[in-house]
């Protein structure tokens, strides 16, 4: 039998899990759609009841996942690479083939996950289209542009974008698994960290350095996570997500440069 699943990790895959706790502990914290709906609470009371409510609900939403995990290596062979993806349908096919309540749990469960896909694509289509007319086309092209105007827009931008996303799950859907495409997620998400904690922190910060941190780091990030380097494996670096890496360089850029800026005025 083989054990290796429940061995005492070794160095490299104590360093990926740290990244992992750094990347997604800070990243998952900046989704546009989470931030969008802190502004939809009633008052200051609900909305710091939904934090702490929100703060151990992950516990128990990721252990699902976890636990279908571990049921999906003892009973699924040959999922290794893209196929992983494929652990929770395999194991909803084997409930439902037992009985007639397998069948209807497997139906409630996938009615759930596609209400959840449906609610997350909502509020970030939303945010992104909301940025894209009001902060980009509003500000800097059409200052006098109407709300019915800037509302059309947004409906535009979000069909052009499910446009280029449904383009993009189609070819990546045989190139990279799930988890290659969460972890070139959260480095891209973790770059917003100056712009968002270090900026409610430091009254010092300016905008112009933090834009081109995120630019800069942004750029790092993919550069190192798809380019041809012979100490970068399977997207990572000696177990460290790039994203980390870029984060570095995006910080320094942001604190040199405020304090720069600063001491100029």
């Amino acid at each position: 039998q083989d054990f290796s699943k429940i061995d005492v990790p070794d160095a490299n895959r104590i360093r990926e899990w740290i990244s992992y706790i750094i990347i997604v502990g800070f990243g998952s914290t900046l989704y546009p759609q989470a931030i969008q709906r802190i502004y939809a609470a009633r008052s200051e009371k609900i909305l710091r009841q939904g934090l702490a409510f929100m703060a151990f609900a992950p516990l128990f939403t990721a252990l699902i996942a976890v636990i279908v995990g571990i049921y999906a290596l003892a009973y699924v062979p040959g999922l290794e690479g893209n196929s992983s993806d494929q652990a929770l349908t395999r194991i909803l096919s084997i409930i439902q083939q037992n009985s007639i309540l397998g069948y209807w749990l497997t139906i409630i469960l996938y009615a759930a996950i596609l209400a959840a896909m449906m609610s997350t694509a909502d509020s970030a289509l939303l945010s992104i289209s909301s940025m894209l007319s009001k902060d980009i086309y509003n500000r800097f092209f059409d200052v006098n542009a109407s709300e019915a105007k800037l509302t059309l827009l947004g409906k535009l931008f979000s069909w052009c974008l499910i446009i280029v996303l449904v383009w993009l799950a189609i070819y990546l859907s045989d190139k990279a698994s799930l988890l290659k495409l969460l972890d070139r997620k959260f480095d891209l998400l973790i770059q917003l960290v100056p712009a968002f904690m270090l900026s409610i922190h430091w009254r010092g910060s300016q905008a112009l350095p933090t834009l081109i941190g995120i630019i800069v780091g942004v750029f790092i990030s993919l550069w190192l996570a798809y380019g041809s380097f012979d100490f970068v494996h399977e997207g990572k670096i000696y177990g460290f997500h790039p994203g980390l890496i870029g984060l570095i360089i995006n910080l320094l850029i942001t604190v040199f440069g405020s304090i720069f800026i600063n001491r100029c005025k």
